[in-house]
């Protein structure tokens, strides 16, 4: 008989593409492979799974929603950010950005990027093979899809390429 796997249920809003913002509950591991303490949402959105399961709050249905049709995914405010993003996350480098999602919504806010020794801009951090990355905004943090990005406008004429 299977064993029931004790989750952390916490609430967020998503978009898909020509749909209402919708609210949902993800589940999470309580103990994230890589690291000590929970998994994250950021873990959890770029784990490669398939479709993502939100439950409706309050008890509601659970939709299955395809990971690579979300555009982003926003934490309640207030979440704990140790539920976010994971601690091993290591910020080299933060920059002002506006990204447009395919459906012409724009997010405006700082993009955090996690970049190897001898990178430093933006592009190299989009081909990354991450899937989903952090975007803090005055609204709180949006974890945005690579694949739904039509474009991002930097403030900033980004930095040359650091010497090997």
């Amino acid at each position: 008989m299977p064993e029931f796997i004790e989750k952390i249920r916490t609430l967020v809003r998503y978009s898909r593409p020509g749909e209402e913002h919708t609210h949902g509950l993800v589940s999470l591991s309580s103990a994230a492979p890589l690291h000590d303490g929970p998994e994250t949402i950021l873990e959890r959105l770029n784990a490669g799974d398939r479709v993502i399961p939100f439950e409706a709050p309050e008890g509601g249905p659970v939709t299955l929603v395809t990971r690579l049709d979300l555009a982003w995914v926003a934490p309640r405010p207030g979440t704990d950010s140790k539920l976010i993003g994971p601690g091993t996350f290591l910020i080299t480098r933060q920059e002002r950005v506006r990204v447009r999602i395919e459906d012409g919504e724009a997010l405006e806010g700082v993009l955090q990027m996690e970049l190897p020794e001898g990178f430093n801009r933006v592009s190299d951090f989009m081909n990354s093979p991450e899937d989903f990355f952090p975007l803090a905004t005055s609204d709180g943090v949006y974890l945005v899809n690579k694949s739904r990005v039509r474009e991002i406008q930097l403030f900033l004429t980004s930095p040359r390429p650091a010497a090997a």
